[in-house]
């Protein structure tokens, strides 16, 4: 009975615990992802067959996956099938704990990391910390993140490779807005494109990168291989006709690309003076000598030529009209390049030369072909086409010229490719297309000095030049050429004595001067004259990065720029203490004694003030500097001691000439008779009648007939004028002479059967002169001459051996550029002096009119040697980029699927991709967490599904946590969760608690613990039975 009633006992504590268990389920029906848990009975030890009880053998957690709800909340995440979330409790003393849970309501914790809502970190692998070197591409240098400047998405993709996962993100400013037109006096014919034809580029350049990305998600294994871009060139004809045709309006030349049919026009072009002196002296001699290819005249030659007769006029106008015809066709070549280059999708044309035969005209399929605005280069006609998207082939079918006069005509030209378009595969040509793409948005800086923005109304110059450019290696930016000290000083290359207007030389200097020590110039920019412009443009390799030109006038003194028969004196100020050189000049001025007085002042100065010393550069053609050692400001001013110049003078005297008169006069008909010529001779043509037989008419009639012939004449037009006199006379007056270089030549009228008589007659006149009688008696200083006629002032400067003939003729040379005047005027040397004597005009000669010319002569300007640096700003309105001027940017992000469990970092800026810290949350099926900013989604961590060998043996601590034991065994995980059933976003794994369930099993419970209530109260009884037997 006593063993009845322990019995008893155990079964109420096995019962009592079965409800408690029960009452736990229930109590958790509701708990996110809850698994239920489960009593086991046992009986317990038996004696004599007859068992003792019940006791709980095991309270254990069913793990089956539960139902998912969806909740449609970002955050909220359920398993699908086995596996737990893996959470980390991190204390403040610096220590963690980690449990599993099936509970995904998650959130964004404070810190940014996805946690739970006890705040305990979900693991996972998260993103890779952002390499700033290798996983950031931008053209910003102070720039590696998104900024709210990114706002245009140009590619986003998430690939999966087998071990890590990849993010691939390219944003671009609004180069919509930075975008511009390339100025086409610069850039014409060499590459200019408009904005339109700009932002047409990077549409197509766009879509070739999104092509080859989305390739690179589909298969990003494939190998690796670069693409490349097309360069072909087209060819059109050097020479005259029949070789080459175009040369008048109407003339035009074609180009066919991919079906598209670009024609241009013959551009008609007018040419000065200098640019044909510019294109004779750029052809070449040999191997042909291009100057009589085309059958050009000197420049020099063609400005003094006569232009007195019409015949003379017309002469200069067919040599002039030869280089009018070159020039037109350079410009029609330049327009087909631009044609090309902005009405052609992603190609660039300009005017090239091939470096390895120059004067050739015959395309070379080896040839190294370059962008060329040399005249006589881009008269050869060649026109190179280069792809600016790597991959993207163009046809070139046809290239010919057409005659405007015969449009059957043509000319054929020809066309070649050096190098073919080639599609590459992988990351490698994902990455060609990306920097396609970015050099379109961003282009090469180009800092752009026009020959007024260089030398301004000065002569010779010596520059100096450095940039200060960021250098990718380093990571900041360097002064270049520099000292190679750290931090690396300016070491600035020196350019000297450069003529006026020469761009060749600077570029020359830029490009292949080398510093002993430090960065080369050449590693970061190249200069060029395009189109007579200086152009400084970043190289390929830099084509992303920005520099600061510093183009300066040196502290230059020109010696060549003083007057000889001249005392000065010449004062260099460094602080308060002053370097004074006086010295006279002789004739010729001997520069070598003036260099070495100033020199050896300076010598002076330093070895008497060490640490400031001067540095005086070696002379080179005249010209030197003076600087500070210590960058100290130095000033200098050259002064003219107070009559101290000997200039030669000038004593003025005329020649008094007679005007021409011209001819008027009156032809009167002799009187009528039957079989009888009349007729009047002008300047050797007869105008006549003959009357008939039994004539009838008047004198008035012959007249008419005769004056009718003199008024339809054009070669009388504008030599004289006829008109009706009296009854039967004519009139005739001259209009202008019959020739200016001779203005003997009279009218020479005469009449048979009539009577002519002048009145005036023509008197051919004689020039007037200005005699200068100037002194030269030497030594004479040099000197500024002004001749002053009609009110326009022609400028000469003297020589050192000026004589009155050299003089005449300088005069004489400036004249000629003055075509109001030079054909009324000429500067002769006669009888020992200078004479300004008139010429023949229309009405041929007609004197000063009064106002007698003047010969001036004035001191020449001091030269300004004031040794300051002169800052040469580019020039703004040409200097831009070569692209859009946009600025681009491609992240490129990795989860490591093979790393260490650690904490998903969510915020943007904390992960270094954005300034934004928020996005939209994402989860998808195999826990991939991505974050949506501005159009972009990024990959930033993969929550790992841990997994047990025995789930029943992990130990439940509450929270919806468990720990593992030695019996759940170690955890388990799997790349890219590969083995697992995943995850569902936006849901819940609901309770595995079955309520229903539940409540069978407490009323069983109840019944079981009220039997085993029964038996202990029934012992009881019986247990007292026995006691009162006792009694």
């Amino acid at each position: 009975m006593i063993g009845a009633l322990w019995t008893g006992i155990s079964g109420l504590s096995a019962h009592q615990k079965a409800l408690d268990n029960e009452s736990n389920n229930i109590a958790n029906v509701n708990t996110v992802g809850y698994k239920a848990g489960r009593i086991s009975f046992a009986d317990q030890i038996y004696q004599g067959q007859i068992g003792k009880g019940s006791y709980v053998q095991d309270a254990e957690k069913i793990f089956v996956t539960g139902g998912s709800k969806v909740t449609g909340v970002d955050y909220d995440v359920a398993l699908q099938g086995d596996g737990f979330f893996t959470v980390i409790n991190k204390n403040t003393l610096g220590t963690a704990e980690t449990f599993y849970t099936r509970a995904g309501n998650f959130r964004m914790g404070e810190n940014g990391t996805l946690q739970n809502p006890d705040g305990f970190e979900i693991q996972g692998w998260a993103m890779s910390s952002i390499d700033q070197k290798n996983d950031v591409v931008s053209t910003n240098q102070n720039a590696s993140r998104f900024t709210d400047d990114y706002i245009k998405t140009m590619g986003n993709s998430i690939i999966r490779h087998k071990d890590f996962i990849e993010t691939i993100a390219a944003k671009a400013t609004n180069y919509n807005e930075t975008a511009k037109s390339d100025p086409v006096t610069v850039f014409s014919g060499a590459g200019g494109k408009t904005k339109a034809a700009k932002l047409k580029d990077i549409d197509m350049a766009l879509s070739n990168y999104n092509q080859i990305l989305q390739k690179y998600q589909e298969d990003p294994n494939v190998p690796s291989k670069g693409s490349t871009a097309q360069i072909s060139q087209v060819n059109f004809k050097t020479g005259t006709p029949p070789t080459s045709i175009i040369g008048q309006e109407g003339d035009m030349i074609e180009v066919i690309i991919n079906g598209n049919t670009y024609t241009q026009k013959f551009v008609v072009t007018k040419t000065t003076p200098n640019w044909r002196s510019e294109l004779w002296n750029s052809l070449t001699l040999s191997p042909i000598n291009e100057r009589e290819l085309y059958d050009l005249k000197d420049p020099s030659q063609i400005d003094i030529m006569p232009t007195a007769t019409e015949a003379e006029r017309s002469a200069k106008d067919q040599e002039i009209a030869k280089y009018d015809r070159l020039a037109g066709k350079i410009e029609t070549y330049k327009a087909m390049a631009d044609q090309i280059s902005n009405k052609e999708s992603g190609v660039v044309a300009y005017l090239a030369k091939d470096r390895l035969n120059p004067t050739s005209d015959v395309l070379n399929p080896n040839g190294m072909y370059e962008e060329s605005t040399n005249l006589a280069d881009m008269l050869r006609g060649v026109v190179q086409i280069k792809g600016l998207i790597p991959g993207k082939e163009f046809k070139i079918s046809q290239v010919a010229e057409y005659s405007g006069e015969n449009t059957n005509f043509s000319v054929k030209g020809t066309f070649q490719t050096t190098a073919t378009a080639t599609q590459g595969t992988g990351k490698q040509a994902l990455e060609d297309a990306r920097d396609a793409l970015s050099k379109l948005v961003t282009g090469n800086q180009r800092s752009v000095y026009s020959v007024q923005d260089l030398y301004g109304a000065a002569d010779n110059k010596t520059f100096s030049f450095s940039i200060n450019i960021f250098d990718k290696d380093l990571g900041y930016v360097i002064p270049v050429p520099n000292d190679g000290a750290v931090p690396p000083q300016a070491v600035p290359i020196e350019i000297g004595n450069v003529e006026s207007g020469d761009i060749n030389s600077i570029v020359d200097a830029i490009n292949n001067t080398r510093t002993s020590s430090g960065p080369q110039l050449g590693d970061y920019v190249i200069a060029k004259n395009i189109n007579g412009h200086l152009v400084i443009e970043t190289n390929e390799q830099n084509y992303d990065v920005e520099f600061d030109a510093r183009l300066a006038t040196d502290p230059t003194v020109d010696l060549n720029a003083l007057v000889n028969e001249a005392t000065y004196t010449y004062d260099i100020k460094v602080g308060n203490s002053t370097i004074s050189t006086p010295f006279t000049t002789t004739t010729p001025i001997d520069q070598n004694a003036i260099y070495t007085a100033i020199a050896g002042n300076i010598a002076t100065y330093n070895a008497a003030n060490p640490g400031r010393e001067l540095v005086i550069s070696p002379m080179n053609a005249g010209i030197f500097t003076v600087t500070a050692a210590d960058g100290e400001r130095i000033e200098g001013d050259l002064r003219l001691t107070v009559g101290s110049t000997n200039p030669p003078t000038s004593t003025p005297s005329s020649n008094a000439g007679t005007n021409t008169v011209l001819e008027q006069g009156t032809l009167t008909i002799g009187a009528v008779a039957d079989s009888t010529t009349y007729s009047i001779s002008i300047n050797g043509t007869a105008y006549s009648y003959t009357t008939g037989v039994g004539y009838t008419g008047t004198q008035a009639d012959i007249r008419n007939q005769i004056l009718a012939q003199i008024q339809n004449d054009p070669a009388l037009a504008g030599l004289v004028t006829a008109t009706s006199s009296g009854a039967d006379g004519i009139s005739i007056v001259q209009k202008r002479v019959v020739d200016t270089s001779n203005t003997a030549t009279d009218l020479n009228i005469s009449a048979t059967n009539g009577v002519y008589v002048a009145s005036p007659s023509y008197n051919a006149g004689t020039p007037e002169e200005r005699v200068f009688d100037i002194d030269f008696t030497a030594p004479k200083s040099r000197s500024e001459f002004v001749l002053n006629l009609m009110g326009t002032e022609i400028k000469v400067t003297s020589s050192e051996s000026e004589t009155e003939a050299t003089l005449a003729t300088k005069l004489q040379a400036e004249l000629d550029k003055q075509p109001n005047l030079r054909n009324r005027y000429e500067v002769v040397f006669s009888a020992g002096d200078v004479v300004l004597r008139e010429k023949a005009g229309a009405s041929g000669f007609t004197g000063f009119a009064g106002t007698l010319p003047t010969l001036t002569i004035n001191d020449l300007a001091v030269p300004v040697w004031d040794l300051k640096e002169g800052f040469i700003e580019v020039n703004s309105d040409y200097s831009g980029n070569k692209g859009a001027g946009g600025e681009f940017m491609e992240i490129t992000t990795r989860v490591d699927q093979t790393s260490t469990q650690e904490s998903l970092q969510l915020r943007l800026d904390l992960l270094n991709i954005s300034d934004s810290k928020f996005g939209a949350f994402k989860i998808d099926s195999t826990g991939l967490v991505t974050i949506t900013d501005g159009g972009v989604e990024y990959a930033v961590g993969q929550v790992s599904i841990a997994r047990f060998t025995n789930n029943r043996g992990l130990e439940a601590v509450g929270g919806n946590n468990f720990k593992a034991t030695q019996e759940s065994g170690n955890v388990i995980y799997s790349t890219n969760n590969n083995n697992t059933d995943g995850v569902m976003g936006q849901a819940l794994e609901i309770s595995k608690a079955d309520l229903s369930e539940s409540l069978v099993n407490l009323m069983v419970f109840q019944r079981a613990f009220e039997a085993n209530a029964k038996s202990i109260t029934t012992s009881d009884e019986l247990l007292s039975t026995l006691i009162n037997l006792k009694r």
